[in-house]
């Protein structure tokens, strides 16, 4: 780690006692959350990212990345109630090849 660190104003150290202060703030606002979500998010942070950005890239329609809380309950989401979600226009298709729209 130390070679994405090297150049920035900032150590590794610094950068997670700061994603430290981001976790606590970010859990006392958001309140309740499941015991798999708590220790989700507190994975993701230990391993370098921000409670306010999420591993999945997920986005909201705006453009801005979402927290890694609501990006974990739309994948969860997804799983538990996958026939509330549209995944394209080829999904009611058994021939995949004749409804790729490119």
């Amino acid at each position: 780690m130390k070679a994405m660190t090297q150049n920035l104003p900032y150590t590794r150290k610094e950068y997670m006692e700061f994603l430290s202060m981001e976790l606590f703030e970010y859990e006392v606002g958001i309140g309740d959350m499941t015991e798999d979500e708590r220790e989700g998010l507190r994975k993701w942070v230990d391993d370098g990212g921000s409670p306010y950005d999420n591993p999945w890239g997920y986005c909201r329609e705006s453009g801005h990345t979402m927290d890694y809380l609501m990006a974990s309950r739309i994948i969860s989401d997804m799983w538990d109630n996958p026939d509330d979600y549209s995944w394209g226009p080829w999904e009611e298709s058994d021939d995949l090849d004749d409804d790729i729209p490119f």
